[in-house]
């Protein structure tokens, strides 16, 4: 059994500190998991920790340079998911970009697992709002933010927050990229408007 999970350089550092610091071992390597008790805002929290060793019936892919621990029965939740580090003045820490959850909430790592874990399609505003929350920590380094607020016809509307904002080649420089990025991670988004600005 495979399963793809990719890192981004900035989280591989971080796992990378993170194990030098408390692996201890070897055969240490990172365990990717949910804690499903009700943590975060949508009810499930992402769980990442240093172990010693993988445990009987896990699934271990090397990553870059470090093992990822993954219960087997776990596989299909976490297959494809990207995981990234983030750091503002509010806060820093992972985030995670995983194409199987139905929705995120804004506490980054905690989310709402789909409905039908055997791959069914989801629609294109659950998939934006996916993509979107991998986008948003990256504009909130620069004091921005940006939220899916409606899909039509392939066309993405964006409540946009942040500073800056305040002349429309600045609304526009900061549309294109969030287009670009979520045209990227989703081919079906045709195009981003902008429903509202705020600052």
């Amino acid at each position: 059994m495979d399963i793809t999970i990719s890192f981004t350089e900035r989280a591989a550092g971080q796992v990378r500190a993170l194990l030098d610091r408390e692996g201890g071992t070897p055969t240490a390597g990172l365990r990717v998991g949910v804690d499903g008790s009700g943590g975060g805002c949508a009810g499930h929290r992402y769980r990442l920790a240093v172990e010693p060793a993988p445990s009987v019936g896990d699934v271990v892919t090397r990553v870059a340079d470090f093992d990822v621990f993954v219960a087997a029965d776990a596989v299909d939740q976490f297959d494809g998911m990207r995981i990234d580090y983030s750091e503002s003045l509010m806060s820093s820490g992972f985030t995670f970009y995983n194409p199987h959850a139905r929705s995120h909430c804004m506490c980054g790592p905690s989310f709402v697992p789909p409905v039908q874990p055997d791959g069914v399609e989801t629609s294109l505003l659950q998939k934006a709002n996916v993509a979107i929350q991998h986008i948003r920590p990256h504009l909130q380094l620069v004091g921005r933010d940006a939220s899916v607020v409606g899909v039509a016809d392939g066309v993405i509307s964006v409540r946009l927050t942040g500073i800056g904002l305040e002349r429309e080649a600045d609304v526009l420089e900061l549309v294109k990229t969030v287009e670009q990025q979520l045209k990227d991670a989703v081919p079906d988004v045709r195009r981003v408007v902008p429903a509202s600005v705020g600052r």
